[in-house]
C-alpha cells in the first residue's frame, strides 16, 4: 500500500502549523494572475489617457526636433532621460498598484506566510526519480488538464470577442489622430474583460483544487497521528507516571500541615523524614502523617523541632517507611517490630500525645 493510502488522517493543527512556518501552504497561482490582471485593467482604464497623452506630446516633440537632436551626445541624453522620467512618472501608479495587489493577494489568500525554507537549497529537488513522480504525478496531470481546458476557453473567446471587434477595428481606420487613443483603450478593455471571466472561473477552481490537494499532501497514517502526539503530549504510561508523581509531590507537600499533631519523625538523618502518629483508641497500627525526602525532609524536621516533636535517627527505618508506606496509610506490616520499639521509647517520654485523652 503506498503512502498516501496510508495516509487517511486530516492533517493536524500542528502539523498545519509547523508546514506553515516552513512556507508550506495552499497557493492559488490563478487567483494571484486574476487580480493583477483585473487590477492592471482598472487602473489602467483611470490612467491610460494621460499616459496616451504624455507618449504623444514626447513622440511629437522628439519627430518634430529630429534634426537638433544630433547637436551633441549631451543634449540627446538629456532630453532622453527628460521623456523617460515624465513616462515612468505616468506609469508609477499602475506599477505600484501591481505591486500593492501582488502583496495584498497573498496575505488574502493564506495570511502572513514569512519563511527563508524555500530559498534553501534543496538537493532532493535535483533526484531524477522524484523528478520522474511528479512529472507523472496526479497533481501534474491536472495542470495539464487547466492548461489545456483553459487555452480553449481564450481561445473560444478570443474567437467571438474579435469578431465582434472588426467592425470596430475597420471603422477606426476613418478616426481622426486624437480619437484614436480612446477608441483603443475600449477595444482593449473588451478584450481584456473578456478574458478576465475566463480567468475569473479557472481561479475559482485553482483555488478549490489547490486546497484539497495540499490537504490531501497534509494528510497524516495513523503511525504519524500517535508519534506527534506521543512526541507533544508524552507517552501515555510515562505521562500517568509523571502525574502521579506530581500528585505525590502535592500529597507530600500538603501533609506538612500535619507535621505539628505527629508523634515522632523517623530520620535518614538528612535526606529522609516520616512523620509517625498513633492513637491506640482509633488505629489498629501507627499511620504515616508525611514523609518526605531532600529538602521536604529538611522541611519536616525544621517544623517537628518548632512544633516540639520528637527527632528520632533511624535511617534504615527511614529509608524503608518512605519506599513502602503512603502519607495517611497505616505503616507496612515489615517495618512494625522496628515502629514498635520506637513507640516504646516515645511511651516512656514525659507528656507525650499517644495515650493523651
Amino acid at each position: 500500500m503506498s503512502d498516501t493510502q496510508d495516509k487517511s488522517e486530516q492533517a493536524s493543527p500542528y502539523k498545519l502549523e509547523e508546514a506553515r512556518k516552513k512556507g508550506q501552504v495552499a497557493r492559488s497561482p490563478e487567483l494571484l494572475s486574476f487580480l493583477m490582471i483585473l487590477t492592471f485593467l482598472v487602473v489602467f482604464a483611470a490612467s491610460a489617457w494621460q499616459v496616451a497623452r504624455v507618449t504623444a506630446e514626447h513622440a511629437h516633440w522628439w519627430l518634430g526636433n529630429a534634426d537638433q537632436l544630433g547637436r551633441s551626445w549631451g543634449y540627446l541624453m538629456a532630453q532622453g532621460g527628460h521623456s523617460a522620467s515624465l513616462l515612468a512618472s505616468t506609469l508609477l501608479p499602475l506599477f505600484a498598484a501591481l505591486v500593492i495587489m501582488a502583496i495584498l493577494a497573498n496575505l488574502l489568500i493564506n495570511g502572513p506566510v514569512f519563511s527563508s525554507t524555500p530559498l534553501k537549497p534543496d538537493f532532493k529537488r535535483l533526484n531524477p526519480v522524484d523528478g520522474l513522480k511528479r512529472m507523472f504525478s496526479r497533481k501534474m496531470f491536472v495542470e495539464v488538464i487547466k492548461v489545456l481546458v483553459k487555452g480553449l476557453l481564450f481561445a473560444l473567446v478570443l474567437y467571438y470577442v474579435l469578431q465582434s471587434l472588426v467592425p470596430k477595428l475597420l471603422d477606426s481606420a476613418t478616426l481622426s489622430p486624437l480619437s484614436l487613443p480612446e477608441s483603443g483603450k475600449q477595444l482593449l478593455m473588451q478584450v481584456g474583460y473578456s478574458l478576465l471571466a475566463v480567468m475569473a472561473v479557472a481561479a475559482a477552481f485553482d483555488i478549490w483544487y489547490s486546497r484539497q490537494e495540499f490537504a490531501r499532501q497534509m494528510r497524516m497514517s495513523r503511525r504519524e497521528v500517535k508519534d506527534e502526539y506521543k512526541r507533544r503530549e508524552g507517552d501515555p504510561e510515562v505521562r500517568a507516571k509523571r502525574k502521579g508523581a506530581q500528585q505525590a509531590l502535592l500529597q507530600k507537600a500538603a501533609a506538612l500541615s500535619k507535621v505539628g499533631d505527629a508523634d515522632v519523625i523517623i530520620t535518614n538523618p538528612t535526606h529522609y523524614a516520616v512523620a509517625l502518629q498513633y492513637r491506640p483508641a482509633t488505629m489498629r497500627a501507627p499511620v504515616v502523617m508525611a514523609m518526605g525526602r531532600g529538602l521536604l525532609a529538611q522541611r519536616i524536621m525544621t517544623l517537628a523541632r518548632q512544633k516540639g516533636v520528637p527527632v528520632l535517627r533511624r535511617p534504615p527505618l527511614a529509608r524503608l517507611l518512605h519506599a513502602l508506606a503512603d502519607i495517611n496509610g497505616p505503616i507496612p506490616e515489615v517495618t512494625q517490630t522496628d515502629v514498635a520499639r520506637v513507640y516504646r521509647w516515645i511511651l516512656a517520654m514525659p507528656g507525650n500525645k499517644v495515650l493523651a485523652p
